[in-house]
């Protein structure tokens, strides 16, 4: 597993969108040829749970408030499994083939979806056992509380599909391939914006149809990905299944995974933590906080699809031990995020309105939402560039330094936000300030970490 594999093996094994051929593209369109289909998708993404939402609304105010209690949990687990297993999975199997070691990316993928079903399966079992408790934790009551379990009970137990489509595409982000899982990804989002409606209104199925609607399209576009990942060109094209599964593929997944995954849980609870302390200063300054939330989460799709095709071509450097093209990789990405994020910010904190105006007339929310942008918006580029470090971290293995930082920011910034405005009596700017500051803070010193691991990288070759 940790030896090159014979060059008979490895020919016969490779597909023309092998590593060599990647790492021999030049780094500007290497980059954007691996970023624009993720950042299209993620796009389309942010689209359909729009209109998803959009469709629920029509059931009335406590399918509204069920599905809003169910989203947080869902967003935990996706972003958990895709951003974090999933990551760790990519990773694994581009410094395996970076190096040259076809077999031992097979054998990382098929382990990838082995703990995929596992995860899956556990997860499934968790919300049908302890939903009720959790959502009664999390404010449920009444009607709301009974929706609330019954669309988690369907949307959940079919977590497995959800898991296992997730995880053929970092597979094959993994490989360098973004052109299989964008065209599914968006096929499968596509095939949700028409079976919502049809399910939930047509059918007559309410909230249990918005659910089927989510597993079924998943269901259907989980199927050619398959097809594509055991089919001849694919990773697993002489896999056998069930595999024979050992310790060290697990490892190498989950020293990037695990530190990965608990990233992303810490920064959406952190999120859910801060509205908590925004909602306590009144309800304008909620709904404002909830646009400006919205937007962050539709700009940094854009780095989230640079940042992933990062994570893949350090990755491949990383195997191939060719330090100074990952160096090159970050860099160049670098530039791109903030230059595509400095426009949208300097443009709204100059008109705070061309996004605000687009939801609400109420005078107070657009003056705390100007606030908002004019205070965060100017680090939108610093939290694009802190986005990409951590994925260029998990390229190279080493998830845990992000995972350190995200932790400390985290705490910083919600004591800074509790001591201002419980303690000290101060306003929203305080907890504005406190993310702003935060953001610059943790870019800078994920930098100076970056440029550390590479110094270190370079001395071996220098002796």
């Amino acid at each position: 597993m940790t030896e090159t594999d014979p060059p008979e093996i490895t020919a016969a094994a490779r597909g023309p969108s092998g590593a060599e051929m990647l790492l021999a593209t030049p780094p500007w369109l290497a980059i954007t040829r691996l970023a624009a289909p993720t950042t299209l998708v993620m796009l389309v993404a942010a689209t359909s749970n729009v209109l998803y939402t959009y469709f629920v609304s029509r059931l009335g105010s406590d399918a509204i408030a069920a599905v809003s209690l169910v989203f947080p949990v869902s967003l935990l687990a996706t972003t958990a499994m895709a951003g974090g297993v999933g990551a760790g999975a990519s990773s694994a199997v581009a410094r395996a083939l970076g190096a040259g070691r076809r077999r031992e990316a097979m054998h990382i993928g098929e382990h990838a979806l082995a703990l995929s079903v596992a995860l899956g399966l556990l997860f499934a079992l968790l919300i049908l056992v302890g939903g009720p408790a959790l959502f009664r934790v999390m404010g449920g009551k009444g009607r709301v509380l009974e929706s609330a379990v019954g669309f988690a009970r369907i949307m959940f137990g079919g977590a497995t599909i959800t898991f296992v489509a997730a995880m053929f595409d970092s597979i094959m982000r993994g490989e360098g391939n973004v052109r299989v899982p964008a065209i599914w990804s968006s096929t499968s989002l596509g095939l949700q914006i028409l079976l919502t409606p049809l399910l939930m209104f047509v059918a007559g199925w309410g909230l249990t149809g918005a659910a089927l609607a989510v597993l079924a399209s998943q269901l259907i576009a989980a199927v050619p990905r398959a097809r594509h990942m055991f089919g001849e060109l694919g990773l697993l094209a002489r896999s056998t299944w069930p595999p024979r599964l050992s310790i060290v593929p697990f490892r190498e997944i989950l020293r990037v995974g695990v530190p990965a995954s608990l990233s992303t849980i810490i920064s959406n609870l952190g999120v859910m933590v801060l509205t908590a302390v925004v909602a306590h200063l009144g309800e304008a300054h909620l709904a404002a906080y909830g646009l400006g939330s919205r937007l962050d989460f539709l700009l940094l799709s854009i780095a989230y699809g640079v940042g992933a095709a990062v994570l893949t071509l350090v990755g491949l450097a990383t195997g191939a031990g060719r330090p100074e093209l990952a160096r090159s990789y970050v860099l160049r990405a670098g530039i791109l995020i903030f230059a595509i994020l400095a426009l949208p910010s300097v443009l709204l904190w100059w008109r705070p309105g061309l996004w605000l105006d687009l939801f609400s007339d109420d005078p107070a929310i657009r003056g705390v939402g100007a606030q908002y942008l004019r205070i965060i918006g100017p680090s939108y580029p610093l939290m694009g560039i802190s986005m990409l470090l951590a994925f260029a971290f998990q390229g190279l293995g080493r998830a845990g330094a992000p995972l350190a930082l995200m932790s400390i920011r985290m705490i910083a910034v919600l004591a800074a936000a509790l001591v201002c405005t419980q303690w000290l009596g101060m306003a929203d700017r305080a907890v504005f300030a406190a993310v702003a500051v935060g953001n610059a803070v943790s870019a800078a010193a994920l930098c100076v970490l970056f440029a550390r691991v590479q110094a270190r990288s370079r001395r071996p070759s220098a002796a």
